[in-house]
């Protein structure tokens, strides 16, 4: 009894005890009030992860309480607002360190509290955020602390976002969090065909995932300032309207892994573009819009062309066109014309195939995996 009391006294312990129910809130805040030695482990799990800014509200100081009660934290109201000292953020500060992964919502409540709080990060371990940017950020106000590793920007689909949001978050996040590695894009309706982006310094960015309702010219800036970044991974949307690549600056040419939406046409003009000649992964679905058997025979080539000697996985997916109607003869055309380059692919170890087609690919007579240099997997599925 004695050695399972002092067991208690390690900290590493409860911490572990802590993070066993970190799905069961109910338990965990039962448990930081049990007793003085799980206090802080239970509430750095029962904090750890936070989706609401609701558990805050209660924690403000009295008078910024009541401007957000009264006013929502209006710009009327804040401007001119006198910043209550720091001992009345005291119980606010306690739990906000504590945060280190924070889906946030829309971002009026953190852009307020930020506002009031100039030049102080309100959550400043954070090491995740997901954010609906719906109103540009203030100049002087810091979202993003230092520590920041992964940022999800996102906006309504139904909502044009002006002012420049999308250029004026990365600035922040470039200015604010230099050490950020993932940085994802999503559910943004862009109303400009500019992005007037200053160069940005994310010296550690290893992730891109830009899957945003943008036009072509902005989707081909944010890729320009994205690309001086060490980028490894890469997974985007592309507009269904045609895009001019042709660019002075290398795009992304540290790519490893390459994730491509759109149409075989879309898709090989931007592998064309793309600097890198070391890419291993490379995925290519298609969803919607037209295909042509052509724009496939013209993809296989350039990906043949760039990454045979790099690639060792490739993962076409091709839905049903509307301009097809023999959706089997088409399927047996492109492996007709993507299997005699299969030898040309010296080290390509995986091949998915999902093609609009109900043949199975044991019926088709030119898979000789045998004559494929270092194949071991090859999996056909029908769409």
């Amino acid at each position: 009894m004695v050695s399972s009391r002092c067991a208690l006294y390690i900290s590493e312990i409860l911490s572990e005890i802590s993070y066993q129910l970190e799905d069961d809130r109910k338990s965990l805040s039962r448990l930081a009030r049990c007793c003085k030695a799980f206090s802080d482990p239970a509430l750095d799990v029962l904090w750890r992860r936070m989706s609401l800014f609701s558990p805050f509200i209660p924690l403000l100081p009295p008078k910024v309480l009541t401007l957000w009660v009264e006013y929502q934290f209006s710009a009327e109201s804040i401007a001119g607002f006198q910043r209550p000292p720091m001992h009345e953020w005291k119980a606010f500060d306690a739990y906000a360190r504590r945060v280190r992964i924070l889906y946030s919502g829309a971002s009026h409540f953190l852009a307020g509290v930020a506002t009031i709080r100039t030049d102080f990060n309100v959550f400043p371990f954070l090491r995740s955020m997901s954010m609906q940017l719906q109103e540009p950020i203030q100049p002087g106000i810091r979202l993003f602390p230092e520590t920041l590793q992964t940022l999800e920007i996102s906006g309504p689909a139904y909502i044009n976002c002006k002012d420049s949001c999308i250029q004026a978050a990365l600035a922040h996040a470039a200015r604010d969090a230099p050490f950020l590695k993932h940085l994802h894009v999503e559910d943004y309706s862009y109303n400009s065909d500019r992005l007037d982006t200053p160069p940005l310094h994310f010296k550690y960015l290893r992730s891109v995932e830009i899957s945003a309702f943008i036009s072509s010219n902005v989707l081909k800036s944010l890729c320009c300032v994205l690309s001086q970044s060490p980028v490894i991974e890469l997974k985007i949307e592309l507009p269904p309207t045609s895009c001019i690549w042709d660019t002075p600056q290398s795009l992304f040419p540290h790519l490893e892994r390459l994730e491509i939406h759109g149409t075989p046409a879309l898709a090989e003009a931007f592998i064309t573009n793309v600097s890198s000649v070391c890419v291993r992964s490379l995925t290519v679905r298609h969803s919607r819009g037209p295909v042509r058997l052509a724009d496939c025979s013209q993809l296989f080539s350039t990906i043949v062309n760039k990454y045979g000697t790099s690639l060792q996985s490739l993962s076409l997916t091709i839905s049903r066109s509307p301009v097809l109607h023999n959706h089997d003869g088409m399927a047996h055309d492109i492996m007709d014309a993507l299997f005699p380059l299969m030898p040309n692919f010296e080290h390509l170890e995986e091949l998915h195939l999902s093609l609009p087609s109900a043949t199975q690919v044991d019926d088709y007579p030119a898979v000789e995996a045998s004559g494929w240099p270092a194949l071991r997997r090859v999996e056909f599925m029908a769409t």
